[in-house]
């Protein structure tokens, strides 16, 4: 496999977003030209301003790409805008791996979009907040981190899918504790990394074991160029069961827990989260855990899809058996330590690691053999994750705006935000609802799907009990909107949240209830991601 010209617009979100950042920085350089209040803000809205716009015109780039709302029929006529949008497209998703290493399919596709949606979202969250020092590195830290997102989604080998997590969480420390001014986020961000290079080193290890069974499996040299790949991992292992292969496995997925914070591999959340920027939150619990959900899939359907075994009491074994215990744990301890938090960060971070669960669920559809129930579990994972991306980054958005204007983001802060900004507490709301999983609004129906995917995988007791868990959420869900609609104000100044928040809390509210009403949209694209293990 060499690398070849044509491979270039197969790589293009990832070169636009590189470029970006490179110009963020360097544009940044340029507008160094006073330090006083006006020009340090003139100077981060400008930045800002450019990541979002940039972010803009990658989305739109590669929602044409992909093929998803226009194709260019064969016969169009030859010119030379239609030759722009032949050559795009000639880069969408299809063909083999490049070099073997990276997948440019559907499922590396759709995580682009999702990833670069959410990105666009969190810049439009920080517009109008104080980006203190350089905010060209500010800004530049996201774009890394996100390019690093959308190479663990096409990652189709160890080393590169490994690289890919270091991308993308070494920027994510530094934007964690990007305020070292404030001791929480200087906290936040010291415990991310320290909780991160452990999760590294895990997962590293496992890769390493991995590594040397296929070696030896194959009985090939060690130098060879291809024993990292996936699907060489999958024919090294056959059907067989092998010691090392599984506890290289292990390590692997705890190593990606520690990632998607799934229990016991959660303790570091609600600090992280409850410490660092608001909006880096919103980024580090949506896209960040997203990226990790789509490699672990990817890593277990293709590179173990012979030790995937089976939820069933009566044979229990591989990794379906082993993520349906760790649904039911994270279920239950998030959930049930959500219901004592007086801080809404804190509490909408133990409800992202419940969360985590029931995006477990959707995997746990591989423990049935047919084709159509692991279908339906990868189509309830993407969907699921596209929900929740929205859902939160709207949720954490309204908390920014109690930040910024209330004065702090504890529930107590929300009190009678409804007879101070009646617009913003009703978005507010519909976030927190779709969280809940109330309907016709995206989250009810994205519970529904893993529910019912876990379900036909034969995982009845984790619906059961995730069934009863999201009944119990809905008591701490609740007393979000008791504190917003119910309680008394503070103060009956009005508060009044910026336009770039404005913006994307409706646009946030906007797509949960179009996704909910016609989750087809949706899930009409989703469709065209084929399991990867039936390939």
């Amino acid at each position: 496999m060499i690398f070849q010209l044509t491979d270039i617009p197969r790589l293009l979100p990832e070169i636009l977003l590189i470029v970006l950042a490179l110009l963020v920085l360097v544009s940044d350089l340029l507008e160094k030209w006073g330090s006083s209040e006006s020009a340090r803000r003139e100077r981060s809205r400008s930045s800002g301003s450019l990541t979002a716009i940039g972010l803009g015109l990658v989305f739109a780039i590669t929602l044409l790409q992909s093929g998803y709302v226009y194709q260019l029929p064969a016969d169009a006529p030859v010119n030379f805008f239609t030759n722009i949008i032949r050559n795009l497209q000639s880069g969408g998703p299809a063909g083999d791996p490049i070099l073997g290493a990276f997948a440019t399919d559907h499922l590396t596709m759709i995580a682009r979009l999702t990833f670069v949606g959410a990105a666009l979202l969190t810049c439009l969250l920080t517009l109008d907040s104080k980006i203190w020092g350089n905010p060209g590195e500010f800004y530049a830290l996201i774009l890394f981190s996100t390019t690093g997102m959308c190479l663990m989604a096409g990652a189709n080998e160890l080393l590169t899918a490994f690289l890919a997590v270091e991308l993308t969480s070494i920027p994510l420390y530094i934007l964690a504790g990007y305020f070292n001014q404030e001791k929480q986020s200087s906290e936040a961000g010291l415990k991310y990394f320290l909780f991160g290079a452990l999760s590294s080193a895990i997962m590293l290890y496992g890769m390493s074991l991995v590594y040397g069974f296929v070696a030896n499996a194959l009985n090939t040299n060690i130098s060879a160029n291809n024993l990292t790949q996936f699907p060489v991992i999958a024919s090294a292992a056959g059907g067989e069961a092998s010691g090392l292969l599984t506890l290289g496995m292990l390590f692997v997925i705890a190593g990606v827990g520690y990632k998607v914070a799934v229990v016991p591999f959660h303790a570091w959340s609600p600090d992280v989260y409850q410490g660092a920027p608001t909006p880096i939150t919103a980024f580090i619990s949506t896209a960040s855990k997203a990226a990790g959900f789509i490699l672990l899939y990817r890593l277990l359907t293709t590179a173990f899809p012979n030790q995937t075994g089976s939820v069933a009491f009566d044979q229990l074994g591989g990794w379906t058996s082993l993520l349906a215990f760790l649904a039911l744990l994270t279920v239950i301890v998030g959930n049930l330590a959500a219901l004592p938090q007086t801080n809404a960060k804190r509490l909408l971070a133990w409800s992202s690691v419940a969360q985590a669960g029931f995006l477990l669920m959707a995997l746990l559809a591989f423990g049935s053999p047919a084709a159509a129930d692991q279908a339906l579990g990868t189509s309830s994972l993407l969907y699921y994750l596209i929900v929740y991306t929205i859902t939160n980054i709207g949720a954490f958005g309204a908390l920014t705006v109690a930040g910024m204007l209330v004065g702090g983001d504890d529930i107590a802060h929300l009190n009678g935000l409804a007879r101070r900004n009646l617009g913003l507490a009703v978005l507010f709301a519909i976030c927190v609802l779709s969280l809940a999983g109330i309907p016709p609004l995206a989250g009810f129906f994205a519970k529904f799907y893993v529910f019912m995917a876990a379900w036909q995988g034969g995982a009845w007791l984790v619906v059961i009990v995730g069934v009863v868990t999201t009944v119990i959420s809905l008591y701490y869900y609740l007393r979000l909107l008791k504190a917003m609609f119910f309680a008394e104000a503070p103060s009956p100044e009005p508060v009044r949240a910026p336009l770039s928040i404005n913006v994307t809390l409706a646009l946030s509210a906007a797509l949960l209830l179009l996704l909910g009403i016609f989750p087809n949209v949706l899930l009409g694209i989703i469709s065209q991601v084929q399991a990867v293990a039936g390939r």
